[in-house]
């Protein structure tokens, strides 16, 4: 029985929240490949661990007998795209180093028997009076889970404790399931950075949050904190 479908039974969610840590960064990175493979340059989590002003979760499995994050009986059709990213920035010339990694071989998985399997991750710059999601990345395979909701969860509980006025970041103007999940968690549509993708010169939408610490939108984080945990099982958030 995979993590997934043991939450439904136990009620409590097949993964957890923590802070990433050294041993998660080639997971890490394995993910942003997944989740961007035209970045470039790729994130340097080493470096993102000893910014002062970046902080990292991570969404971990608390059912290690999985190998490699199968999910038997999910049903690929089902998954989310727009949970899996925060739309990273790619260029030509990552998807030229991507296809030359390609040609000298696939790469050997970063996940390792004995470690905690990492399904994804979420990255917060913080600036004065402001939590900037910058990066989120799920594995596809556990896309659809309820984890990037998850993460989008305990990034919010992080700006709260860090009394942050709000939360912004950029979103893909095709990726439709994305600002769905963030117009439903307070966030507003501000504004257009024109041609914003190197990729395809797509545009990213703006979107930033009302006050963050204001009683309104502390109502309704919570009643959607209850929602995912009622669909999807009790999960630990460590933020710090």
């Amino acid at each position: 029985m995979s993590a997934v479908d043991r939450q439904s039974k136990t009620g409590v969610m097949g993964f957890a929240l923590r802070p990433l840590g050294e041993q998660d960064i080639p997971q890490s990175a394995e993910i942003e490949r997944e989740a961007f493979p035209g970045l470039f340059p790729a994130t340097s989590f080493r470096r993102e661990l000893r910014n002062r002003l970046a902080r990292y979760l991570v969404a971990w499995r608390r059912d290690d007998q999985t190998v490699n994050g199968g999910s038997p009986g999910h049903d690929p059709a089902a998954d989310a795209p727009g949970e899996s990213q925060g739309d990273r920035n790619p260029s030509v010339l990552s998807r030229l180093f991507g296809g030359a990694q390609l040609l000298l071989g696939r790469r050997q998985p970063a996940w390792q028997p004995g470690q905690q399997f990492v399904a994804g991750f979420l990255g917060t710059w913080y600036m004065p009076d402001e939590a900037h999601i910058v990066s989120v990345g799920v594995r596809k395979q556990y896309r659809g889970c309820g984890i990037g909701e998850l993460l989008l969860i305990g990034a919010i509980e992080q700006a709260v404790a860090r009394e942050e006025k709000a939360v912004t970041l950029e979103v893909r103007e095709s990726n439709c399931v994305a600002r769905s999940l963030y117009l439903k968690y307070g966030f507003t549509e501000r504004g257009v950075r024109k041609r914003y993708y190197t990729d395809n010169g797509e545009h990213a939408v703006i979107m930033t949050t009302d006050p963050i610490l204001r009683p309104p939108f502390q109502q309704r984080f919570r009643e959607l904190a209850e929602a995912h945990e009622r669909r999807w099982g009790r999960a630990d958030r460590v933020l710090y």
